[in-house]
This record gives structure tokens, sequence and C-alpha cells, in this order.
């Protein structure tokens, strides 16, 4: 079998045009960095890790007053953020021996891929939260609620949860300011308190402590 040459496929990674993503958080373009390897059949290590990153998004992983080499302690934070089960678990393993995606990962790098490659899909309009329309009631929220996949999850006490799952559930796409989140999920909680609905309200809570590092 042939040996494959790790160094040269890495070092023939392009830079993408900055538009394309720039409005993309650190994790999810480490996240990106780890299929295209592994696609390549490349070990997920460390120092293969650190000069993709740096090769495929300079601006986003290169040394504040050294432009020319890469972060290596941001990229280690992102990461170890990957691979925390508390936080994203997209990824297990360690700086030391190397990482593995999960299938969660597989799912958000694919997403992540495409829209590298349609970056105008993330154009603020996408961004925006929700909006009621016009004539819907308080009670017409709590149903939607009720009937949704994710209350479905939680009433039977089923709590492996992922951040996609509750973008879906949110209706929106990656990358939508947490602000933005937030005041969409408020929306939905003064709509189970206008309905007196108090198991609705008691899952946006949850929804809320669980995964508050999309809504702050």
């Amino acid at each position: 079998m042939k040996n494959i040459d790790y160094k040269k496929i890495i070092f023939s990674f392009k830079p993408l045009s900055v538009k394309n993503y720039e409005n993309f958080d650190l994790d999810r373009l480490a996240l990106y960095s780890l299929i295209v390897l592994e696609r390549k059949r490349v070990p997920l290590y460390f120092d293969h890790i650190v000069v993709s990153l740096f090769k495929m998004f300079p601006n986003k992983f290169s040394m504040a007053n050294f432009k020319e080499y890469p972060d290596t302690n941001r990229i280690s934070k992102s990461l170890r953020r990957l691979a925390d089960p508390k936080r994203k678990n997209w990824a297990t393993g360690n700086i030391e021996n190397g990482f593995y995606l999960t299938e969660t990962g597989k799912e958000v790098a694919l997403q992540t891929e495409d829209l590298l490659k349609h970056p105008t899909r993330l154009k603020p309009s996408s961004t925006s939260s929700p909006k009621r329309s016009r004539g819907r009631s308080p009670q017409d929220d709590v149903l939607e609620i009720e009937k949704s996949p994710l209350f479905q999850k939680w009433q039977n006490r089923d709590f492996s949860v992922t951040d996609y799952e509750v973008l879906s559930f949110l209706k929106a796409v990656p990358y939508t300011p947490k602000h933005l989140l937030s005041k969409y999920l408020d929306q939905l909680k003064q709509s189970a308190t206008a309905a007196k609905n108090k198991k609705v309200l008691a899952f946006l809570d949850w929804l809320e402590k669980k995964f508050k590092n999309l809504f702050q």
C-alpha cells in the first residue's frame, strides 16, 4: 500500500475567500477542517489541524501580532470545545492523541461545508429572528411547541439534544446572533405565560439553561 504524504496534502490547501467565512465562528471552521482531513485520510492530529486551519482560514486563525503564524492557543481552545460533551460534543479525543468526529459533528460539518459554498445564505436577512404572523395568538405558539420533536423528546425525558436540534426548533440558521435567539425564546416564553401553560414554560426554561451557550 502506497504511503500517504500528509504534509503534501495539507500544504495543498488554499485559503478560502475571507467573505465566505468571515461570519463563521471558530468552532464550526475547526469542525470543517476535521471533515476535510478525514476525507483525505489524514489523521486528525493537532499539528495537522493547526496547519490546515491556518492554510484555509488565515484571517481567523493567525496570531494577532504575527499574521504569518497560526494561533495555536486559539485553535486548541476551539478543539477542546468541540470535544467537550457538555458543550459541543462534535468530536472525541484530545490534543495529545488526536480527534474523531461524532455523528452529530459530521452532520454539523456537512452543514457548515454547504454554507461555506453558499455564503449568501448567511446574509443578515437570513439571521433575523422569526416574527409572529398577523393574527397569530399565544395559543398558536404553544400548540406548535407541543407538536415539535424537541418538546416530545423533553417530555419523554430524552435529554440527548444537540445545538442543531435547538436551532431547528427555533427556526434559526447557524450563526444567528445570540441576542436574536434569546429574543425569540423570550417571545415563546411570553406566549406560554399568556396561555397559562406551565409545562411548555418549564420546557422553555430548561432549554434556556441547558443551552445557555446559544443565548448568552
